[in-house]
């Protein structure tokens, strides 16, 4: 089989600032072990897929940084984007570049910055995925079992069984749903038909290419228009300027939704989309007092906190439900149910010009 991974390296992550910062997205931070997130991406597809079979997309600002976490990637499986279009645009960026070099490839479509402990569990369901992909032709989807009714995930709606050889266990997409309120995500929780969708997809590239020409003809022929002027060496404002005029959309909306032959693999592994500094509570165990640290902390009567130090030592008095994040120049201080709010100093400072803290 072949298949090959692309793995999504462009988002700025704002969620956590102040740690990451424009020449330090989420991807490249280190938030357990000693590995970053992107560096743990690739060593968890190991088994499965080897490097010469690993392209990354990434924003082209951050190809230095991706190929010096990356030494032993090929450069020229560093796929950059001039600038973000959504995740439409770069799978179909990946598609094109894979069909150059393998008309018969099977796509693993993979976030650069989730935590997924079990590796072996993960291949396995990729693998089935392949399977289900290459057999029936299927755009195929990751479905995580809900635990809790989150209302920052999206959800999978999961219809009748598909009989695939090789390949059991896979089902039907009747729907996708983004982000449901929380009264919502309680109803489906509790009907037992939903899965997490944590975008994670495997197709063939040829599949994909086709459904990018069905659902977002202008999107694919601008793809090929950027391909066709990066091969003949165009320079690299026109080359942002042909990207820039690309539809900016996500795959999810701009393929999934509509296309007719959607699969999922239901998937009952530990998962964390690491989404906000709260993420944290994944990634580390709990003290007894609830306390989750990366770092020095001391506390007196302080409970259920997520404190985020590794410089400095953190002293807190009767404080609870809170997360503390101290860099160099910067101390976050925010009640857990506001840590989706995160990213608005992002824009606060953009307006207000103070640069130096982005």
């Amino acid at each position: 089989m072949n298949l090959y991974a692309t793995i999504l390296a462009g988002g700025s992550g704002t969620q956590f600032w102040p740690k990451s910062r424009a020449n330090l997205p989420k991807q490249f931070l280190v938030l357990q072990g000693t590995q970053s997130l992107l560096q743990e991406t690739l060593q968890r597809i190991a088994p499965l897929i080897p490097l010469p079979q690993t392209f990354i997309v990434t924003a082209t600002h951050q190809q230095p940084q991706t190929a010096e976490q990356l030494p032993q990637l090929p450069i020229d499986h560093i796929l950059m984007e001039p600038l973000g279009r959504n995740t439409a645009a770069a799978v179909a960026l990946a598609a094109w570049h894979l069909l150059s070099f393998d008309p018969e490839a099977i796509m693993a479509v993979l976030p650069a910055d989730h935590a997924i402990p079990d590796h072996a569990a993960f291949c396995a369901s990729l693998q089935l995925a392949a399977v289900a992909a290459q057999q029936r032709d299927l755009l195929m989807t990751l479905g995580v079992r809900a635990t809790y009714p989150a209302t920052g995930y999206g959800y999978i709606h999961v219809g009748e069984a598909l009989d695939i050889p090789e390949a059991e266990g896979i089902h039907q997409v009747i729907q996708f749903t983004e982000k449901p309120n929380a009264q919502v995500a309680s109803a489906m929780l509790a009907s037992g038909n939903y899965l997490w969708n944590c975008g994670i997809f495997v197709w063939r590239a040829a599949t994909i290419a086709r459904e990018f020409q069905t659902y977002l003809p202008e999107l694919w022929a601008g793809i090929e228009a950027y391909g066709a002027a990066w091969h003949a060496g165009t320079g690299a404002e026109s080359l942002y300027q042909l990207y820039a005029e690309l539809p900016s959309i996500s795959i999810d909306n701009g393929v999934l939704e509509r296309a007719a032959h959607v699969g999922v693999a239901p998937v009952s592994w530990a998962w964390s989309d690491v989404g906000s500094w709260r993420s944290l509570s994944d990634l580390h165990p709990a003290a007894a007092d609830g306390n989750v640290v990366v770092g020095q902390h001391l506390g007196q009567g302080s409970t259920h906190l997520i404190v985020y130090s590794p410089d400095k030592l953190v002293a807190t008095i009767g404080l609870s439900n809170l997360i503390i994040v101290q860099t160099d120049e910067i101390i976050l201080i925010c009640d857990k149910e506001h840590d989706q709010n995160v990213k608005d100093f992002v824009t606060m400072l953009q307006q207000r010009g103070h640069t130096p803290y982005l």
